[in-house]
């Protein structure tokens, strides 16, 4: 009975979704800048009936009945999206969520907060569908059920290579570091405000030439071995994030690709800096218990009066330095590079299968979807790290939107802005919580009356 009771719901969503084509914004990754990208249209792969017609607005349309910004007719290309010709422009968060915003008392926006930027569907004068594109300041510690799942059970969306962005694009001299290395649009602090709960911190050392060592920055996000960003003040974004929202966040420091080789110090040194800025939010592992970090809850994490969960190579430590409380052993890796969109499909589809050939078990694990740029280089065309995601970021997202969400635990890419990854994840989490919490409770009587 429970069997058809799942088949049943599953006809009826899929049901729901033909008929109502579910539409949803982003943003194009075509602008040199994030104020001057366009937004862009989605709707999914099986949606066989399509509307009439879509307006884009800077209101709600279900409650405000203006006209719209733009009209756009004829939904019918099969590429699935479709570029709005309206840029994001200079982005304010509502409710005091601005780095800025020290004086406001952030609001909390569990179920997402949308800013000014609606789609809505129509055929004639009926309107049959309306989204927006909306942060997620606080949807992993707040909604029902969520915090009580293992990490490791978690959709959780992260960000590759996240500190990699510009914070000024007319200072950043190295057309390199703009075209190549630079894997992200927003900053830290508003990938935290869009959702994203995974961060991925690849980790330079720098050399100063100033004679006041003490007060030198040393350590710098490092991405196509190009230091792009202080790490120092990435971690303030996060210390302040977590402190405003209450949220739990993972941060990986996945890899140490300049200045750390035969330099055992340098991680002593940043261990120090993360003691420091972080030590007091980081949860505290018990070195002595089994029990790995990624079967901790939010509730379990959040019980402990902490926020972060630090992930770190602890090989690269001395023994007695691997033994800090802040620090959780790395999680398994996996990374879709140096594929083709073919090879990328049946990785995945031994991914996330879980069967027992898959190297994917009852763990927790990361899945990075991106494109290197060593794959670029051997192909025809030398890619931006731009067009690069925005090849592979809507094939893995339309694939993950089936059974592969359900069984998706840390889902990182770049760009990740060009997807609704945040909003699958969310959706994904509450049908597992939603499933695990009544799974024993469904209970079916047939009366012939």
């Amino acid at each position: 009975m429970f069997i058809i009771f799942l088949s049943l719901l599953a006809f009826i969503c899929r049901g729901n979704l033909v008929n109502s084509c579910p539409i949803y914004l982003t943003l194009a990754s075509n602008g040199k800048t994030l104020q001057e990208s366009n937004l862009e249209l989605n709707w999914p792969p099986d949606c066989y009936t399509r509307p009439e017609w879509i307006g884009f607005y800077g209101d709600n349309p279900a409650i405000s009945f203006t006209q719209p910004l733009l009209r756009i007719e004829n939904v019918s290309n099969t590429t699935f999206k479709m570029p709005i010709k309206q840029k994001l422009g200079k982005l304010r968060f509502p409710g005091g969520w601005n780095r800025n915003d020290f004086n406001i008392l952030a609001t909390e926006y569990s179920k997402g907060k949308c800013l000014n930027y609606y789609v809505a569907s129509f055929n004639g004068n009926e309107l049959l569908a309306v989204e927006c594109l909306k942060i997620y300041p606080n949807w992993l510690t707040k909604l029902p059920n969520i915090r009580k799942l293992p990490l490791k059970d978690l959709f959780i969306p992260g960000t590759h290579a996240s500190g990699a962005y510009i914070t000024d694009y007319i200072k950043t001299k190295s057309f390199f570091i703009k075209d190549y290395a630079a894997s992200q649009y927003f900053d830290v602090w508003s990938q935290l405000v869009f959702g994203i709960r995974y961060l991925d911190l690849s980790i330079g050392y720098k050399t100063q030439d100033n004679t006041d060592l003490k007060n030198a920055d040393h350590f710098w996000i490092v991405n196509e071995n190009m230091f792009i960003n202080q790490l120092r003040y990435i971690l303030k974004d996060i210390r302040r994030f977590v402190n405003i929202s209450g949220e739990v966040v993972i941060i990986d420091f996945s890899s140490f690709p300049v200045g750390f080789y035969k330099h055992p110090e340098r991680h002593s040194e940043l261990l120090n800096m993360l003691k420091s800025e972080l030590g007091s939010l980081a949860y505290q592992r018990n070195t002595s218990m089994v029990k790995a970090c990624f079967e901790l809850t939010v509730e379990q994490i959040k019980k402990s009066q902490k926020s972060l969960i630090i992930l770190y190579p602890l090989e690269e430590l001395s023994q007695s330095e691997a033994e800090s409380s802040i620090l959780c052993p790395a999680w398994k890796r996996f990374s879709t590079d140096v594929m083709n969109n073919s090879q990328t499909l049946d990785y995945m589809r031994l991914l996330f299968s879980k069967k027992r050939s898959s190297p994917v078990q009852d763990e927790g694990w990361i899945f990075n979807a991106i494109k290197s740029l060593e794959k670029s280089l051997n192909s025809e065309k030398l890619l931006t790290s731009k067009e690069r995601a925005s090849r592979i970021n809507p094939k893995v997202a339309n694939w993950l939107k089936g059974p592969w969400g359900s069984t998706a635990n840390v889902v990182a890419m770049d760009y990740f802005s060009n997807t609704n990854l945040i909003d699958m994840a969310i959706y994904s989490n509450l049908q597992k919580a939603f499933m695990r919490t009544n799974r024993n409770l469904l209970n079916f009587e047939i009366i012939n009356k």
